[in-house]
């Protein structure tokens, strides 16, 4: 029971942060402005910060959208499938991207440098879950063949 009302809140969470994202598409310009009028960001600051944020738009909410699947699935009880870790494997990769597309734009906004860090880190993390998660389905369908 405990396991299912917290798969539905993170899913809304998850779907929240989504709404959030979309937002920010047309936000984003409006944000920045008001953002350099409370500290200046340099020549090039604020074209990193948007050349950044917004090639990083379409791998954030492509991993939103794999774990909303994923959440879906556990609500579905069914957790230790190949599927689930296709999509962890999925989510993994948006992480290292978007460690990737920050990484020139720190180049011009050194506070960026956080964010390669951060989203490196968290591909590591979701590398070592899909692993897990792999090896439990490796597990799961070998003892599927013996029953």
């Amino acid at each position: 029971m405990t396991t299912k009302l917290s798969a539905k809140f993170t899913l809304w969470i998850n779907r929240l942060l989504a709404a959030v994202v979309g937002v920010l598409l047309f936000a984003m310009p409006g944000l920045l402005e008001w953002y350099q009028g409370m500290r200046p960001l340099g020549l090039h600051g604020a074209a990193a910060i948007s050349f950044g944020f917004y090639l990083c738009v379409p791998p954030v909410l492509y991993a939103l959208w794999c774990i909303d699947r994923l959440l879906h699935n556990i609500l579905l009880e069914q957790v230790f499938v190949e599927e689930n870790v296709r999509r962890l494997r999925r989510i993994r990769w948006c992480c290292a991207g978007v460690s990737l597309i920050c990484v020139p734009a720190a180049c011009f906004y050194q506070p960026l440098i956080f964010m390669v860090v951060i989203m490196a880190f968290l591909a590591l993390m979701v590398s070592v879950v899909k692993n897990v998660m792999a090896a439990a389905v490796e597990l799961r369908e070998e003892n599927d063949l013996t029953v």
